[in-house]
């Protein structure tokens, strides 16, 4: 891939050891790679979210696995990386995106502990490790990925696996199907403001988090 028509972007993050993610994105959308190559503002907001957890001492990823769906550029999973370099951290995209994801892993110098890996919701897929936390950023912004996602998420997540999901609101009715498409096999909570960083959050990003419902005995 050729990345010259690419455009820097910076992060950055409250850990003094990991101060900035580096990422190329596409924001005119000249390269073909879709909306997936674009920072997008809930990917900040989650991102920084997720630093803000971190640096209040409430997120411990040490050891653990993390999956993000429909990585795009990769910023919220490389900043979790960046944050915990103690975990793995997996980022899943459509082929056509596992280029840029790898590319801007190896800015940021995180090949230790994350890597990019062709995940298409709509095939069953299956992987090698049960993550310990799964992160979507933006992921229900089409509703044809509704079911795929929600299939998904069922899929792959395990009894112990949370599970963060955030939104920019554009389609009120058809999200409010999806979480009720998804609150069939997750319960859930919703990440109230001031749980979130004090500057980086917004009035139209919603931000849930869940874990697997379990099944009464028969």
């Amino acid at each position: 891939m050729d990345f010259s028509r690419f455009i820097a972007y910076e992060l950055e993050l409250s850990r003094a050891d990991a101060p900035l993610v580096r990422l190329l994105q596409d924001a005119s959308g000249a390269t073909g790679c879709g909306v997936g190559s674009t920072v997008w503002d809930t990917g900040l907001v989650l991102a920084k979210y997720l630093d803000h957890q971190t640096s209040l001492g409430n997120l411990d990823l040490s050891g653990k696995t993390v999956l993000e769906l429909g990585s795009g550029t990769g910023i919220v999973g490389i900043a979790l990386g960046r944050l915990h370099p103690q975990c793995q951290v997996i980022l899943t995209d459509k082929k056509e995106l596992i280029p840029l994801l790898s590319r801007n892993i190896e800015l940021n110098s995180a090949m230790s502990n994350t890597r990019a890996q062709c995940l298409d919701w709509t095939l069953p897929t299956a992987l090698d490790v049960v993550p310990d936390l799964i992160v979507v950023s933006d992921g229900i912004w089409d509703k044809d990925l509704h079911q795929p996602l929600a299939e998904t998420l069922a899929r792959l997540a395990g009894s112990e696996t949370r599970v963060l999901l955030a939104y920019e609101t554009r389609k009120f009715d058809e999200e409010a199907e999806f979480i009720a498409k998804w609150s069939q096999t997750f319960r859930f909570r919703d990440i109230k403001p001031s749980e979130q960083d004090p500057v980086m959050q917004s009035e139209d990003i919603f931000m849930f988090e869940g874990s697997r419902k379990i099944k009464a005995a028969d």
